[in-house]
């Protein structure tokens, strides 16, 4: 699409630009916003029961599936019986993406996705229109939660399509959006971003968090800031306590967290209260499969996408459960805190797995270092790729090198650092913290 093209679309309202399963949704999100946990899982199990017919009548792979475990679509009544079906993986949509495909699946609108390959290989599937629309509606139901009101501006700080790479920022006036391509991180710039915020004055900032942390650290050094904003939304990485703490200080706005992914099998996302992630139960089933210590994988089953239907995808991002209610008082189940993709952990020589959390910390109140990355070339070998703001003095080396080992805990770990201009990025403006060259289900299976 080119950029005249966005600008126009951006004319045409969401009720006519996502069709009518758009306005369905918004108004069943009005509804279920007040329901008890009992209907909304009521709720959940009889799409799934409608969906896992779908999936036997008409998806290849899924009828081979049943047929092969002696299942019935009847067996699969409610969230609990889910559990009978296999997990299904990304190596698996890879080799048997067009038995998952539906043979009608034309009816229902086909887009091809992908995703980044940020970890790894991207991965190619389908979605349908439906999804398309579900996935929009609760965008903006996270904006009605945290208090979106009609006219208030917002800033898209990530890397939208435009056609010139060299444009910095455009303006859609229909959406009152201001939209950045930020995937240049230099200094000329960040401080063009920060001076086009000082004068937008958003409501609302949507921003990946390794943009966020480089940009506050700069309004940090610079002593700069921009009208006070209602919320930071951060989306599709890792959002670490360091980058929560700088940009809450330095944007005077609470940090809030969105999860999903692009294959849209589970989305679960911060209310006003900051604390856990509620699963969006009227889209997805949201289960949580053992990792490692505390630690679960989110598996999801989309409830809307009859094209591909994913049912039980391991999605390889890690959290913690949470039995407790939110005081916001909505019943959606809750997840205590997304822990990042099991690719970040980091394996030391006696068997353990330390969490990227862990090794956030090895950089804080490090402030010549603008950007970082870890990579596990070998299990007894990280290397550290950092970006000094001008120099990385050989006093700062040696304490994050100390922080380091002393957050592994392997004596026998070496720990190698270089500096770089800059740290590359994903297509998408991506900055995975940590890259693993070990394939972690091998070395210790638990993890499967």
């Amino acid at each position: 699409m080119t950029e005249w093209a966005g600008l126009l679309y951006d004319l045409v309202p969401p009720r006519l630009r996502y069709g009518a399963a758009y306005s369905r949704a918004l108004a069943l999100f009005r509804e279920s916003d007040l329901w008890e946990g009992e209907r909304l899982v009521s709720y959940q199990e009889a799409l799934l029961r409608r969906l896992i017919d779908h999936c036997y009548t008409n998806v290849p792979y899924y009828r081979e599936v049943f047929d092969r475990t002696g299942l019935s679509p009847k067996a699969i009544e409610r969230i609990s019986d889910l559990e009978k079906l296999p997990f299904l993986t990304k190596e698996t949509v890879r080799a048997r993406k067009s038995d998952l495909l539906a043979v009608n699946a034309r009816r229902y609108g086909i887009e091809e996705e992908t995703t980044s390959g940020s970890t790894g290989t991207p991965l190619d599937f389908c979605i349908g229109s439906l999804t398309r629309a579900m996935e929009r509606a609760l965008n903006y139901r996270h904006l009605l939660w945290l208090g979106y009101e009609p006219g208030d501006r917002i800033a898209e700080i990530k890397v939208p399509s435009f056609k010139n790479p060299d444009r910095l920022v455009r303006y859609y006036p229909f959406s009152k959006e201001l939209r950045f391509n930020f995937l240049s991180m230099d200094d000329q710039s960040t401080e063009r971003v920060v001076e086009a915020l000082q004068r937008f004055r958003p409501a609302f900032i949507k921003i990946f968090p390794s943009s966020l942390y480089v940009i506050a650290q700069w309004m940090h050094r610079r002593r700069k800031s921009i009208p006070p904003v209602k919320y930071v939304i951060t989306s599709s990485e890792s959002l670490y306590p360091s980058i929560q703490e700088l940009a809450r200080d330095v944007f005077r706005a609470p940090v809030i967290d969105h999860y999903g992914q692009n294959e849209n099998v589970a989305t679960a996302f911060q209310c006003a209260e900051a604390g856990g992630y509620h699963a969006q139960m009227e889209q997805c089933v949201i289960e949580l499969a053992p990792a490692h210590k505390e630690c679960w994988e989110i598996v999801g089953t989309s409830l809307d996408n009859f094209v591909m239907p994913m049912l039980r995808y391991k999605t390889g991002d890690l959290a913690v459960s949470d039995d407790r209610a939110c005081p916001c008082g909505r019943q959606h189940s809750l997840i205590s805190g997304i822990k990042g993709r099991a690719t970040e952990l980091i394996a030391t020589p006696d068997g353990k797995l330390i969490e990227s959390a862990a090794m956030d910390y090895a950089f804080h109140h490090l402030d010549e270092i603008k950007e970082a990355q870890i990579i596990q070339e070998d299990i007894s070998t990280l290397r550290v790729r950092i970006v000094p703001w001008e120099k990385a003095s050989e006093a700062t080396q040696t304490k994050l090198r100390r922080n380091i080992l002393a957050a592994v805990k392997a004596p026998g770990m070496k720990v190698l650092i270089e500096t770089a201009d800059t740290i590359p990025r994903t297509a998408r403006g991506k900055r995975p913290f940590i890259l693993s060259n070990l394939k972690l289900h091998d070395l210790f299976p638990a993890q499967r």
